[in-house]
């Protein structure tokens, strides 16, 4: 099984989901990525367990997604196929990194006032002129 590279728009599919998470699933989320544990595969798999609770279909999503398969097609693989890739994706030594890029993202658009306006994508991430 191949994972792609963790790419811009894996921040945005990240920090939209952060973004629906409780505020203390979000702050355990950050508090997981900076606290520079010895363990990074119980870090992944912590962070995994966090957004999973509340956000079943949009991780798996996401993780089908990496692995270039649909949701369907993943749901036919090996039970073990989403622990594999968070380990992965843990191994390549960038995952803390980018998850506090997305958890900063999340938090920076819930207390933004424009929080409660959809994102568009054309847009997202600009700012004003």
């Amino acid at each position: 099984m191949e994972i792609r590279e963790l790419k811009a728009k894996d921040v945005k599919t990240l920090a939209r989901m952060l973004g629906r998470l409780k505020p203390e699933s979000i702050e355990s989320v950050l508090s997981l990525v900076k606290g520079g544990t010895a363990d990074p595969l119980k870090v992944g798999l912590s962070l995994f367990h966090i957004i999973a609770a509340d956000l079943t279909d949009d991780i798996y999503d996401w993780l089908a997604d990496l692995i270039g398969k649909k949701p369907a097609e993943l749901d036919d693989m090996p039970a073990t196929i989403p622990v594999d890739i968070v380990k992965a994706l843990v191994a390549r030594g960038e995952f803390g990194d980018f998850f506090g890029l997305a958890t900063r993202r999340a938090r920076t658009k819930k207390s933004s006032p424009e929080a409660g306006t959809p994102s568009n994508a054309a847009t997202d991430g600009q700012t004003a002129k």
